[in-house]
């Protein structure tokens, strides 16, 4: 094996040059990381927004009255185990479900029974809605 490794004899400034092009890569390397943690910063905010946002929609188009401001309080507060109003049971079950689809979307094989799992999470604080939790709704379309 010895004898396919061949030292490499530059002179003078080829080897200066060789230490600099590598003090480059190193730098540049460096910098990346830098904005790779700050882009992940900026990806993490943008997803609380964009959670915040549709929680808010979703809930609202059921009849929720919560604002967004309101509902970004509560999360904050998350550690509360009783909630006080209908709105409030809405948005941390919806809020639960979609961190759960945000952290194993690549696992997750999208069924029925996938479905009735998430509308069983979406609706696990919420007591009005315990007849028909994890189940589906019956559709009555009249023509």
């Amino acid at each position: 094996m010895d004898k396919y490794i061949q030292k490499l004899n530059f002179d003078f400034l080829t080897n200066q040059r060789v230490m600099q092009l590598i003090a480059s890569i190193d730098e540049y390397r460096g910098k990346w990381n830098v904005v790779e943690k700050r882009e992940n910063r900026y990806l993490k905010e943008l997803r609380k927004i964009a959670t915040i946002k549709s929680i808010g929609s979703s809930t609202r188009i059921e009849g929720a009255i919560m604002t967004d401001e309101e509902i970004q309080k509560l999360l904050k507060d998350v550690k509360i185990t009783k909630f006080k109003t209908r709105d409030e049971q809405e948005v941390i079950g919806y809020y639960e479900v979609l961190e759960l689809i945000f952290d194993n979307f690549s696992e997750t094989q999208l069924s029925e029974s996938c479905i009735k799992q998430l509308h069983q999470l979406l609706l696990k604080h919420s007591n009005k809605d315990e007849r028909h939790r994890g189940g589906l709704k019956a559709c009555q379309i009249k023509l």
